[in-house]
C-alpha cells in the first residue's frame, strides 16, 4: 500500500482543465486512487468544474470541498491538493445522495477520510450550522464503523471567521466533552477563514483512524515553544504523530505567531510573523526526528493577498519545498494575526533518516506527489 499527497499549482494563466490534466497525469502514473480533493479558489470558480471533473476522471466519487480566498492579485486558482492512496481497496462513504468520504485499511488499521461536511440549512443560526457540521461527521463516521474518538486530523473552514471564532470553539469544546475525548485524544486541527459555494457558516474535512492492533497508534504532540491550544480555550492539539512498524506521519495543527503564554506576537509585522511561525514548526518537527524535508503537504494562509511571496525566501531558508504548499488568503482565527501555516511530514522507519520519496509529473510542472 502506498499513501499518496499530490498537490497541483497553477502555472502562469493556466485554466482549471489543464490543472487538472496534470494532477490526474501523476495519479495514473502512480496507480493511485484518490480519497478525497480540495480546492482553493476564489469566490465563484467552482461553476463548472464539476464538467471539468468529469471530463478528466469520469465519475467522481471521492468528496470535493471548495475553499474561498481572494485571489485578486494571483488568479484565480490557488491549488488543488489530493489526498489519494494505491494497493488496496477503497470503500465510498455515501449519506443521503452525497458522497462524503471513503475508507480503506492496511495491516495495521481501518482509516477514514472525509471532506465537504456541512450544515444543510445555510438559514439557520451559525452555532446550529456548527452543531449540524458536527452530526455530519459523526454520521460520516458510522458509515465507517468508527466514532468521534477515532479522529485524528480535522480541517474547519469557517466563513467569517472572525466574527464567531469563540463561539465555534464552544460548539467543538461541547461536542468533544459530550463524546469523552478530553479523556483519550484531542485531534490536531486547522481553523480557517474560508467561504464555500453553499454559503454555509462551516465545511469540514477529517481523517480518522481506528487500530487493529497494537502496532499502530496516534499520540498527541506538544509543541516545544507554545502552551497547549487548550489553554486559551481551542479544542485541538498542536500536531499528531501516527506511528507504525512501517512509518511514521506527524500532522501539524495550523500554527501561528503566537508566544508560550498563548498571546500573539509581532503584531502588524508580517515578515516577523512568518519567521516565528516556521520557527515554532521546525521545533515540533525536529522534535519528532524530522524536518522540513519530510514535509508531504501543506497550506499556507495569508491575510493579505499581497504578502504571497513573501513567504518564498522563508521557504528557501528551512528548506521547505514550496510545490508542496498551497498559498492562499484566509482570514485567521484572529484579527492580529497575518500568517498561518499547516504541514503534514512523513517518515520511513525502513529509511534510516533519508526521508519522504517523492517524484515529480513527466512533463515538470508543478505538481507534487509524495509517498
Amino acid at each position: 500500500m502506498q499513501e499518496v499527497f499530490a498537490t497541483a499549482l497553477p502555472t502562469a494563466s493556466e485554466e482549471f482543465p489543464s490543472l487538472l490534466g496534470r494532477l490526474l497525469g501523476v495519479l495514473r502514473e502512480l496507480e493511485a486512487e484518490i480519497l478525497e480533493m480540495r480546492i482553493f479558489s476564489a469566490a465563484g470558480t467552482d461553476r463548472g468544474s464539476g464538467e471539468a471533473l468529469r471530463e478528466r476522471f469520469g465519475r467522481v466519487d471521492w468528496p470535493v470541498t471548495y475553499v474561498y480566498g481572494d485571489r485578486r492579485e494571483g488568479g484565480e486558482i490557488a491549488g488543488v491538493q489530493v489526498h489519494a492512496v494505491s494497493g488496496v481497496s477503497v470503500v465510498p462513504l455515501r449519506l443521503g445522495s452525497s458522497i462524503v468520504g471513503r475508507m480503506f485499511e492496511d495491516e495495521y488499521a481501518r482509516y477514514c477520510v472525509l471532506g465537504d461536511l456541512h450544515a444543510d440549512d445555510r438559514s439557520r443560526s451559525r452555532e446550529a450550522q456548527a452543531r449540524e457540521t458536527f452530526e455530519a461527521l459523526e454520521k460520516g463516521l458510522a458509515l465507517a464503523g468508527m466514532d468521534l474518538t477515532c479522529v485524528v486530523r480535522t480541517w474547519f473552514f469557517i466563513k467569517d471567521i472572525l466574527e464567531w471564532y469563540s463561539d465555534f470553539n464552544a460548539v467543538r469544546t461541547e461536542t468533544y466533552a459530550a463524546s469523552g475525548m478530553f479523556n483519550r485524544y484531542v485531534p490536531a486541527s486547522t481553523g480557517i477563514g474560508g467561504g464555500n459555494p453553499g454559503d454555509l457558516a462551516v465545511v469540514a474535512t477529517a481523517l480518522a483512524m481506528q487500530a487493529k492492533g497494537d502496532d499502530i497508534a496516534v499520540s498527541e504532540v506538544a509543541s516545544p515553544l507554545q502552551c497547549p491550544a487548550r489553554d486559551y480555550g481551542s479544542s485541538f492539539s498542536r500536531a499528531a504523530e501516527i506511528s507504525s512498524p512501517e512509518h511514521r506521519s506527524v500532522l501539524v495543527s495550523g500554527t501561528a505567531s503566537i508566544d508560550p503564554n498563548g498571546s500573539t506576537m509581532h503584531i502588524g509585522d508580517v515578515q516577523a510573523q512568518i519567521a516565528r511561525t516556521l520557527e515554532v514548526v521546525d521545533a515540533i518537527l525536529q522534535s519528532r526526528g524530522m524536518g522540513f524535508a519530510d514535509v508531504t503537504r501543506g497550506n499556507a494562509y495569508f491575510k493579505h493577498p499581497g504578502d504571497f511571496e513573501l513567504l518564498n525566501a522563508h521557504c528557501s531558508r528551512y528548506g521547505l519545498p514550496t510545490e508542496r504548499i498551497v498559498v492562499s488568503h484566509a482570514d485567521i482565527c484572529r484579527a492580529d494575526l497575518l500568517f498561518e501555516i499547516e504541514l503534514d511530514a512523513a517518515k520511513s522507519e525502513r529509511s534510516r533518516g533519508r526521508g519522504s520519496e517523492s517524484r515529480h509529473a513527466k512533463d515538470a510542472a508543478p505538481v507534487e506527489s509524495v509517498r
